[in-house]
């Protein structure tokens, strides 16, 4: 019963957990909607210009993995970056981005359940709030917006926008994919294998 338990919970573990999953001992996050891993200090790359916060997340090892970098920002229609301003999330500067084409929007609003009100949320990270600037930490995407400008997420606000690529910036890293570990197709066989040898038993034990 407890191996069929388990392998029960290998199957439908990931339906029934939450949004946001710790890793690691907590050092990250794991958002299971978004794919992607955060790492749970958000202040952990300090203030760069966005090419030194981009350089910084691509050199990064961390938790046994290198292949972190800066969050992105895909243009909302499909197409291409529309800056101008928007409080409903159909241009990709203003407030409510909350789709998963910015992945820092997402994980604001969609993750953490923010609204443009305010940061209300930060969950299990440190970082995301900044006591003398109601509007900041700003982190840095990895997405330029025109030359010498880049895209910004302004933390307290909830609202992504163009800033000079010269500007200080938080820089945050981030990685597609889980780091938990995942049972390798033969450790699932095995498992299967133990099961159909106790159903055996115990149908001949029953006859």
């Amino acid at each position: 019963m407890l191996a069929t338990l388990a392998l029960t919970g290998l199957l439908i573990g990931g339906q029934a957990r939450a949004e946001l999953q710790l890793r690691a001992n907590g050092s990250m996050v794991y958002d299971t909607v978004s794919n992607l891993t955060w790492i749970t200090d958000a202040t952990l790359g300090g203030l760069r210009t966005q090419a030194d916060a981009a350089q910084w997340a691509d050199s990064l090892s961390f938790g046994g993995f290198d292949d972190w970098r800066l969050p992105a920002v895909l243009p909302v229609n499909g197409l291409s970056l529309q800056l101008d301003y928007s409080e409903d999330g159909s241009t990709d500067v203003g407030i409510n981005n909350a789709g998963l084409n910015s992945e820092l929007g997402h994980l604001y609003y969609g993750s953490l359940g923010n609204t443009a009100a305010g940061l209300a949320n930060s969950g299990s990270f440190s970082g995301l709030v900044d006591p003398g600037n109601p509007i900041g930490p700003v982190f840095w995407t990895g997405t330029a917006s025109q030359p010498g400008w880049g895209l910004a997420f302004f933390m307290g606000m909830g609202a992504q926008d163009e800033l000079s690529a010269d500007t200080l910036g938080v820089a945050w890293a981030v990685r597609v994919g889980d780091v938990a570990a995942v049972p390798e197709p033969g450790s699932v066989m095995l498992l299967l294998a133990g099961l159909a040898a106790v159903a055996g038993v115990v149908r001949r034990r029953s006859i």
